[in-house]
């Protein structure tokens, strides 16, 4: 079966990075000073190899009509950003990391996963906001994938523009 509309709703590109706060700078100063939402949560995220704990720092900001992701861990597990991140932790240039596409349907959204057979990297939530499933598509497209649904408000949360409409 074929699946051509599998990166359809694709709205963000996520890049990881040992210091936010240098490539966010690097990114304002290079394409124009964004409006971030920083944010820095403790998740537990569901992993084939079961729960693990992680905090990143991570960043939202539009550029454009494309969303972009900063994510720098700070705490736990980690191997799901490492495999992306220099060797030199002190270099603290951004690396392209994966990207997100909008489902509308969490059900639909988890029978497409299941069909498309890529191997599951983890799994996470805003209880009651949004779920994020982050695939290991690194063979198909050399990074990971990431799918998104999320209510409303936790659209709003991540600062979708009013009006933007769903690609």
């Amino acid at each position: 079966m074929t699946r051509p509309l599998f990166l359809t709703g694709h709205y963000q590109n996520a890049y990881v990075t040992h210091d936010f706060d240098c490539a966010q700078a690097t990114l304002n100063a290079r394409f124009g000073k964004a409006e971030w939402i920083v944010f820095e949560p403790d998740m537990v995220l569901k992993t084939p190899d079961g729960d693990r704990e992680a905090s990143v720092k991570a960043g939202l900001a539009w550029y454009g009509g494309m969303q972009i992701e900063l994510i720098q861990p700070t705490r736990g597990w980690s191997a799901q950003y490492d495999s992306m991140l220099p060797a030199d932790r002190f270099d603290r240039s951004p690396r392209f990391h994966h990207i997100a596409v909008r489902r509308e349907s969490e059900a639909e959204m988890r029978q497409e996963i299941a069909e498309l057979g890529l191997p599951l990297l983890f799994e996470g939530s805003v209880p009651g906001m949004m779920v994020f499933i982050y695939l290991d598509a690194r063979e198909a497209l050399g990074h990971y994938l990431e799918y998104v649904w999320a209510t409303p408000e936790g659209w709003q949360m991540q600062g979708w523009p009013d009006g933007r409409a769903i690609a």
